[in-house]
């Protein structure tokens, strides 16, 4: 969903209503359009910085948030990730001790 259910959209899509019901259609317009901006940019670059700072692919944050809440709803969002990280923890540490290595490697 391109606007979402709280945050600007609920106090920018009104605004640009009203602005457009008093006459001021050019603002109205301009309010949208800068609603529209700024939603797009949002879902583009907030994968990439929450990524960024956890050190996991943007893909792989944008699947753990949407399973986080497809699992267990807004808190999900906020777990997902988490989940994510203990995960690839955990399996960095055995890769390096060589455990699938061992597990793959029968001769």
């Amino acid at each position: 969903m391109l606007f979402q259910s709280y945050g600007s959209g609920s106090v920018m899509v009104p605004w640009a209503i009203i602005c457009a019901i008093n006459g001021d259609i050019n603002l109205g317009i301009a309010i949208i359009v800068l609603l529209v901006i700024m939603s797009v940019a949002r879902q583009v670059l907030e994968p990439k910085l929450v990524s960024k700072n956890i050190g996991v692919h943007p893909i792989f944050t944008l699947i753990a948030m949407y399973t986080g809440f497809k699992v267990i709803g807004i808190f999900g969002l906020l777990i997902g990730p988490i989940v994510l990280i203990i995960f690839k923890n955990i399996f960095a540490n055995l890769i390096d001790q060589g455990v699938f290595k061992t597990i793959f490697d029968r001769k």
